[in-house]
């Protein structure tokens, strides 16, 4: 027995297997149970409470019935020419009296649902009574009821049935009556014993007997229906007094006031009991039926479901522990397997693990068997790799000295995948931007780098070839192929395999590399100097681009031009587009450089590179020669293109960034000479305002420049014209004279500068909105405002 619980007492895996798919189980089985406990609790509710509904609806429609029914009576007999005498007769006649009682008895018992009838004659401060003896009985306390609503001791709401509770014979108090009495008058405002009134008293059994059938289904006090009038009386088909039907009828009137609803339900604790409360709104009278019953047996038969789910809930618990064990069993036996295969590694027994379960402990065994693997391999392949790469190596740098020997050494010991016997293709793979990413990386990244790009490569190359990529402790990786044959489709294929590779590295690595394929060749003696050639073409990544896969079909085009420098033409045409500020034309020029540069050998484009930042360096230099504030270009940067950038493309683009600059300065310089030239024609007019020939003319030929070129640089700057601006000149001056000499108007006029009176009287007035005399006459009245300001654009 101890060496049972033992067993699975170490198997913590296994038990914690069959607790996860016991609680899985267990889990959902509640979850289900309760959904579906609460639905049936939710649909039970909601059966019952429509049922309450359509009774009280039925209840209401029947009171909305009776109550249109007796107010139709009503009208008929109010508006009776034979009634009227009962109701405003002022004088006793004993023969029409009876006559029309007799015949107020015919209708009410026409009428089965009258109780009876009584005319109220303000006048003579009488009552006319017909139908039921309770209303004239001594002993009945009916007519002395309705007396007290027409005295005002309770409200009376006109042309609606309202409850009224008498007692039939005095002499048994306990025994309690109900009519359904409708008062009827001509006044619209609240009723005075001043005026006349109709009372229609109708039997109530048409009502409380539904009510008492309603009261009857159910045994428990508790269960009835019962009426809250206009004044929140309650009425119940049963005599009995209720306290907790007291306390509910505050309950419904506090629900009706919340929620507005015409019709509700609600739960209602009566100690510790709860009922269900239903109620309805009857607008025609005011009223409102409600129907209270017990929560318990309204919920009957989903507590019986109650017991029904968990007898299901045991159940299905049992079912699930024997299903989890047997599953469990079932899953468990491959791990049960690997524990036993383990326990011979280790040589001891599973109490060597108590702290851990199955899984750890055979990840213990696997990872200690790896690790001394590992350290075999690792032994075994380091010879391997050293002597491989230095085999390679000797191959590619020194192959005239390779000899058969080695050859065949390499083959036999698996140093070389390819077997040199065939046709063979040799290129050339560097990282881009290698001096960065080696700064960056602080050089020991960039080791991986190259061990993963060169693993990539010959991985997916091999899909198609032998292949062999060596490091060359440098900033390269030689690749080997070989080939049956190598025309140029099979060359592209090649390509088609490398850039697959790139596009590989750049998705892991985020970095891109370029490769450079040499000539195929059959002799492996030649591959030294294939070596070269695939480094010469690699310089090529100037002209084709970071991430370019260079073949020898590439770069035979710019082999053969024999282009070596910037044709003449073009280069004059980007100077004097330089040289005129034509900022749309040098990027053109310079764009037609690029192409024509991007076709040369990788020697002329790098001699043409240099070429261009001297004539670009020369043409800033003759510019400055000829300005008083030179362009602020940094030219040093030039210098720096050819060995800090690898390609054509970011070459141009400095150059780019370098002409954009040149242009943004001498714009910077155009508007710093314009605000020099407008402070200075501002300067002019200040000091020669009252000169009468002052002009545009004048102060242009004093500039030495050209009367249209000075008046369109000021508008530009000031929007307002030389001599628009000389006139606000003057007429500023005219104010200080008039408002501080004593000068006549037509001296102010010849001082600031105007040769005719009329022509000053009209900018003034034009301006300040009067003649000068009145100006001055205004301000000798009141205080001196300040003196505006010339308008001008300070932009």
């Amino acid at each position: 027995m101890n060496n049972y619980l033992r067993k699975y007492r170490e198997r913590r895996y296994f038990m914690r297997i069959v607790l996860s798919i016991n609680l899985l189980i267990v889990s959902f089985m509640l979850a289900s149970l309760l959904s579906a406990f609460w639905y049936s609790k939710k649909i039970s509710l909601d059966s019952q409470q429509e049922a309450n509904e359509k009774v009280l609806s039925q209840i209401n429609y029947n009171i909305t019935y009776m109550n249109e029914t007796v107010k139709n009576f009503a009208i008929s007999l109010f508006y009776d020419n034979d009634m009227a005498h009962l109701l405003y007769s002022g004088e006793i006649d004993r023969f029409e009296e009876t006559t029309r009682v007799i015949k107020l008895n015919k209708t009410i018992a026409y009428n089965s649902f009258v109780h009876s009838v009584v005319f109220y004659n303000s006048k003579r401060g009488v009552f006319f009574t017909g139908g039921d003896n309770a209303i004239t009985a001594p002993n009945s306390t009916l007519i002395n009821r309705i007396e007290g609503y027409l005295n005002g001791s309770d409200p009376i709401y006109k042309m609606q049935l309202m409850p009224i509770e008498f007692t039939p014979d005095v002499r048994r108090p306990e025994r309690k009556q109900y009519v359904f009495s409708l008062f009827l008058y001509d006044s619209l405002d609240e009723y005075t014993r001043t005026e006349s009134a109709l009372i229609i008293n109708v039997k109530p059994e048409w009502l409380l007997e539904k009510l008492e059938l309603a009261n009857g289904q159910s045994g428990n006090r508790s269960n009835r229906m019962f009426i809250l009038d206009q004044n929140q009386e309650i009425y119940s088909a049963s005599a009995r007094t209720d306290l907790d039907l007291e306390a509910l009828k505050d309950e419904v009137y506090r629900h009706y006031a919340d929620g507005g609803n015409q019709v509700a339900q609600f739960t209602y604790a009566v100690g510790d009991d709860k009922h269900i409360v239903n109620y309805m709104v009857n607008p025609s009278v005011d009223w409102i039926i409600a129907d209270i019953e017990p929560y318990a047996v309204v919920l009957a038969a989903v507590d019986k479901l109650k017991l029904v789910f968990l007898t299901v809930a045991a159940v299905c618990l049992v079912l699930a522990v024997i299903a989890s064990l047997f599953v469990t069993s079932k899953l468990y036996s491959p791990i049960n397997g690997l524990l036993k295969q383990t326990k011979r590694f280790t040589g001891n027994d599973l109490d060597r693990f108590e702290e851990k379960d199955e899984i750890s402990y055979i990840s213990q065994i696997y990872n200690r068997l790896i690790e001394t693997l590992m350290q075999e391999q690792v032994k075994q392949e380091g010879d391997e790799a050293i002597l491989r790469s230095y085999y390679i190596r000797k191959l590619v740098t020194d192959s005239s000295e390779f000899s058969e020997e080695d050859r065949q050494e390499c083959i036999d010991k698996g140093y070389l995948r390819t077997s040199l016997t065939k046709d063979i293709v040799l290129g050339a793979i560097k990282l881009d931007e290698y001096a960065k990413l080696k700064a960056k990386t602080l050089g020991v990244d960039v080791n991986l780098l190259r061990f993963a790009v060169g693993n990539i490569v010959q991985e997916v190359l091999s899909e198609e070839t032998d292949c062999d990529v060596v490091d060359m402790r440098s900033e390269y990786l030689v690749l080997i192929l070989e080939a049956e044959r190598t025309d140029e489709d099979r060359i592209s294929r090649f390509a088609q395999l490398l850039r697959r590779a790139q596009s590989i590295v750049r998705d892991y690595y985020q970095v891109t590399f370029t490769v450079a394929l040499a000539e195929p060749t059959t002799d492996s003696r030649e591959l030294t100097g294939k070596y070269e050639r695939a480094l010469d073409f690699l310089t090529y990544k100037m002209n084709f681009g970071l991430g370019a896969v260079i073949t020898p079909a590439m770069v035979q085009p710019n082999l053969d031009n024999p282009e070596t420098q910037i044709p003449p033409e073009l280069e004059r045409k980007f100077i004097e587009a330089v040289k005129s500020n034509r900022q749309e034309n040098v990027f053109q020029e310079l764009e037609h450089i690029r192409r024509v540069i991007a076709g040369m050998s990788s020697d002329a484009v790098i001699q043409s590179v240099i070429h261009l930042g001297i004539i670009l360096k020369q043409t800033v230099r003759e510019i400055n020669q000829n300005k008083l504030a030179p362009l602020s270009i940094d030219l040093r940067s030039v210098d720096r293109l050819v060995f800090e950038k690898e390609t054509l493309d970011d070459i141009f683009a400095e150059f780019g960034s370098m002409l954009n600059e040149l242009f943004v300065d001498r714009k910077r310089g155009v508007e710093n000479k314009d605000h020099v030239i407008v402070d200075t024609i501002k300067e002019v007019i200040q000091a020669n305002y009252s000169n009468p020939n002052l002009s545009l003319q004048e102060i242009s030929d004093r500039l030495k420049m050209s009367s249209a070129y000075v008046g369109r640089i000021f508008k530009r700057q000031e929007t307002i014209s030389v001599a628009d601006y000389i006139n606000e000149i003057r007429l500023l001056k005219s104010v200080m004279l008039l408002e501080n000499h004593n000068l006549q108007v037509n001296e102010v006029s010849e001082k600031v500068g105007f040769s005719s009176p009329s022509y000053f009287f009209k900018l003034f007035k034009k301006r300040f909105g009067t003649t000068p005399k009145d100006y001055r006459i205004k301000k000798s009245l009141t205080d001196p405002p300040p003196v505006p300001e010339v308008h001008k654009n300070t932009n």
